[in-house]
């Protein structure tokens, strides 16, 4: 059997083909930046892209060889992992999925960087919302039947479920998310700082982006493991995700009362990113409504994922900025005595 599987587009449903069409875009065009911004002396957006790879590929592929989670739907190009001998048994992966977190973290890492958010851990705690965010209209539609991007497993004893949308799936980006823009936000007076501070390439990018991408699944899941034993002790999942997500909203929000963000217009290329997101998931919302012919509230929630994704994307735009205290001509007077 071959590694690498090509399916028809013509069999495959237009969603799909669109959000494959998407997740490669927005890859190659995160490289070409990462790769332009290296030669101007900035290596922050390719340690980022290196880490988020390296976490991708060893959680899939540690995930499908032991939890085994789910089936996934068929995709224009798969890799065929059931051939191999440790995954035999397991599902064939799109090749989106290994383009999947460099996408997501670097998005989410210049909208980070644009919120000016000045604490690490608070701005950290903001990417993780922004996850949730991003994660909505693609959880939600990925799991529609006429869609069928994956096929969650019924006997997954963790497995509790808000329109489809598995509850530890949304803790997971979460805090894991939040694991990786700390760790990353960390890295980065030792990636971009001072030359004699700086790591070395090899260093940066062949042991402290690795190693840094296994801690988010070490610590990551340390940092589950409350929901986890919530589940086994208490049995619903719900009033530890309200508390979990309010608690994460509350800390974005006061964060973002008092974080200044640089002026003029948003990053040109984040834009464009967050436009084509918007555009792709907004076609596919009307889409649903239209099989419907109805509003659902599973379209509403995936309506509010691009809102707020659009909101904090745009946040230099609307942020209420703290002006300058205004001299006055006492001031000057009181300055120019000795």
């Amino acid at each position: 059997m071959n590694f690498l599987i090509i399916n028809n587009p013509a069999q495959l449903p237009w969603q799909t083909i669109v959000y494959d069409s998407l997740v490669f875009v927005l890859f190659v065009s995160a490289v070409i930046n990462a790769v332009i911004e290296f030669r101007r002396g900035v290596r922050m957006y390719a340690f980022v892209l290196v880490a988020a790879l390296f976490y991708g590929v060893v959680l899939e592929l540690a995930g499908m060889a032991t939890l085994n989670m789910y089936q996934q739907g068929d995709f224009l190009v798969m890799l065929n992992f059931p051939v191999l001998p440790l995954f035999e048994g397991t599902t064939a992966m799109p090749l989106y999925v290994t383009l999947f977190y460099p996408v997501i973290f670097s998005v989410g890492f210049k909208v980070i960087e644009a919120l000016g958010i000045a604490t690490r851990w608070k701005a950290a705690v903001a990417g993780g919302m922004f996850m949730i965010l991003l994660d909505a209209p693609y959880i939600i539609e990925g799991n529609l039947r006429h869609v069928v991007w994956w096929t969650w497993r019924a006997d997954f004893s963790l497995f509790q479920y808000w329109l489809g949308w598995p509850l530890v799936d949304m803790a997971w980006q979460a805090v894991w998310g939040m694991v990786f823009y700390y760790l990353m936000l960390g890295a980065r007076s030792r990636v971009d700082g001072a030359v004699g501070e700086r790591w070395t390439a090899g260093r940066a990018f062949g042991v402290e982006a690795p190693v840094r991408a296994v801690s988010v699944l070490v610590i990551g899941t340390l940092l589950l493991s409350p929901l986890t034993i919530w589940t086994f002790l208490v049995g619903r999942q719900w009033p530890f995700m309200v508390v979990l997500v309010t608690v994460f909203a509350v800390i974005t929000i006061s964060a973002l009362r008092s974080a200044t963000p640089p002026s003029g217009r948003p990053d040109g290329l984040l834009s464009a990113w967050i436009a084509l997101y918007v555009v792709a998931f907004g076609a596919m919302i009307i889409a649903n409504v239209m099989r419907d012919g109805t509003v659902s509230l599973y379209v509403v929630v995936q309506a509010l994922g691009l809102v707020g994704v659009v909101a904090m994307a745009t946040f230099q735009l609307w942020a209420r900025r703290v002006p300058a205290p205004e001299t006055t001509h006492e001031d000057v007077v009181s300055d120019a005595l000795p």
